[in-house]
């Protein structure tokens, strides 16, 4: 059980806004309720549920919580060496039987200790919970069968109204497969905006259709040899379903593209989002995932929701812009001693503003005595000129956050020559560094790049190239290419893992726990995604031009993760 600590203001927010968030009545009203108790471990009055785990460790509100060990889906999970099993309403109203395929990732996914395999094999059958067993076993934690449950368990003090809310939703839990899946096919989309180049945007759909005829035509050979093997792959064949893609093209503003995405989705139910890219805020298109329960894997963005919202339906590479001026204030604020004063220039869109609000705040975290400046731009003439007045100061650290015009910004440095000791620029303004800086002004330039500085080496690599060039592709945009087979094999992998429990929450639940396997092709150092996090890479080297190294790159800092 993992032991959630929550802040006392957030336990009072709670209950002093219970009835104006939960309100309602009937039937509704007690499954709303319920929810509630069961993601927040608030009580149908209000007040925080209480309980003890291991016998004598007291449990509080969000500690309490059920969505804690048995997730969103109420499928279950594994939680410190114990099997945590589903009480979703059509498994915990049931009898319970031995359901192999529902049980693999369990027995084959995962190394834990012999208690955990023990209780796998012995599945204490049981007949299937009512509203008087749900709550004895809440309370005393003894099951239909008579059986104790694990001290892990908490046994909760609950009320006969908290009891029914949570038996009512616990009835909904999971009970109806989510839309995007027939008995044939799951339907997916993938989401570029208009202004993403042509050239990437193809290369990016190659490898997607790619793997998607990869995998359909697999399961077609699959179902032709009928019980080929029967103590093995066979049986897992018929809960497969074929895959379909759809293309979401999202034109103009950033802040209409909510409105287009709804307008897609009332014409074609997908089960989920997955790759894609978007030259824009993803703020937008994170609400509407959010709103409609829909698990949306990796979208190519460097403005992604933020700050992230609390277990929300986008998965993330990485935190993107917000994530280099977190590392950029990690290093300036915490390692670099030279640096007396930091002058910040934005552009005046989202490229320039979000970060530079991060950067700001972050950095008067780390350093508060450090003297800082934020001052905004439009144009490279605005840059030229806050670079006259602010630029020239030896002990000066600039931050230079170019916008959406990153060409622009290259020039107004090669014009004026800043003789600040060292220029921070984003990751995006690599390109046009190399291309258009000066050498000796490139010296002083530095990024924080959260990518792998030599993607040719790592082991998957060649294994993703092979797997590319057996298919045609041709690798034009390696990058952008890798993020997408990266995004389609855990996808794979973790539709493989829920059976034919198509459940949108089950599947971001999976991709988690699939996340942590050797499935990254090399495109970042590290890939891993804990229980409700949404950002798969977390930190970053501060690089420096060099021109001799593979990249073209060389770090100056050790790994930063803020």
């Amino acid at each position: 059980m993992r032991l959630r600590l929550t802040s006392i203001c957030f336990v009072l927010l709670w209950a002093s806004c219970a009835s104006l968030s939960w309100a309602g009545s009937g039937t509704d009203s007690k499954v709303v309720l319920g929810e509630r108790l069961y993601r927040t471990g608030i009580g149908t009055t209000g007040v925080p549920v209480q309980a003890l785990s291991q016998g004598d460790v007291p449990l509080s509100g969000a500690q309490a919580a059920c969505v804690s060990c048995h997730r969103p889906s109420g499928l279950g999970s594994s939680e410190g060496g114990y099997y945590v099993p589903p009480i979703s309403g059509p498994l915990l109203f049931a009898p319970r039987k031995l359901d192999r395929l529902r049980l693999f990732p369990q027995f084959f996914h995962q190394i834990q200790p012999q208690r955990f395999t023990t209780r796998l094999h012995q599945p204490h059958m049981r007949p299937g919970y009512t509203l008087t067993t749900l709550g004895t076993v809440l309370r005393t934690g003894v099951d239909p069968a008579g059986q104790r449950l694990a001290t892990i368990m908490p046994r909760y003090k609950l009320s006969a109204a908290d009891l029914a809310a949570l038996d009512a939703y616990l009835h909904t839990l999971s009970a109806h497969i989510d839309p995007g899946v027939d008995a044939r096919q799951i339907h997916f989309a993938t989401v570029f905006s208009a202004n993403v180049p042509a050239d990437e945007r193809e290369a990016m759909l190659g490898v997607m259709r790619a793997y998607l005829k990869f995998h359909n035509l697999r399961l077609h050979e699959d179902l032709s040899r009928n019980r080929f093997s029967p103590y093995n792959r066979s049986e897992f064949v018929p809960i497969e379903r074929a895959w379909t893609l759809t293309v979401w093209e999202l034109k103009g503003a950033a802040s209409t593209w909510r409105a287009q995405l709804e307008a897609h989705y009332r014409k074609d139910r997908v089960f989920a989002l997955v790759g894609g890219r978007v030259d824009g805020s993803w703020a937008g298109a994170s609400r509407f995932c959010d709103a409609h329960h829909i698990p949306c894997l990796f979208p190519d963005t460097d403005l992604p929701a933020w700050p992230p919202p609390k277990d929300g339906y986008t998965v993330y590479f990485d935190a993107g812009l917000p994530l280099e001026a977190r590392v950029m204030a990690d290093f300036i604020g915490g390692h670099d001693a030279a640096t007396t004063r930091v002058v910040q220039l934005a552009a005046r869109d989202a490229y320039g503003q979000e970060p530079a609000q991060v950067f700001q705040q972050d950095l008067s975290a780390h350093n508060a005595k450090l003297k800082q400046r934020l001052i905004s731009f439009r144009g490279q003439a605005g840059l030229e000129a806050a670079l006259r007045a602010h630029g020239n100061d030896a002990g000066t650290t600039l931050v230079i956050w170019p916008g959406a015009d990153v060409p622009a910004t290259v020039a107004a440095l090669a014009a004026v020559r800043p003789r600040a000791a060292q220029i921070f620029l984003p990751t995006r303004a690599i390109a046009a560094v190399k291309a258009d800086m000066p050498p000796a002004l490139a010296d002083r330039v530095r990024f924080a790049d959260p990518y792998e500085l030599d993607p040719a080496s790592h082991v998957r690599s060649f294994e993703t190239r092979a797997w590319m060039r057996t298919r045609g592709l041709k690798l034009t945009h390696p990058l952008l290419m890798f993020k997408e087979y990266y995004a389609m094999t855990l996808l794979k992998a973790a539709l493989w893992e829920i059976s034919n429990d198509f459940y949108r929450d089950y599947l971001l639940e999976r991709v988690e726990d699939e996340s942590q396997m050797d499935l990254n092709p090399g495109m970042f150092p590290h890939l891993a995604l804990g229980p409700g996090e949404r950002f798969a890479a977390k930190g970053a080297y501060i690089v420096a031009i060099k021109p001799g190294q593979p990249s073209g790159l060389a770090p100056v800092s050790a790994w930063i993760t803020p």
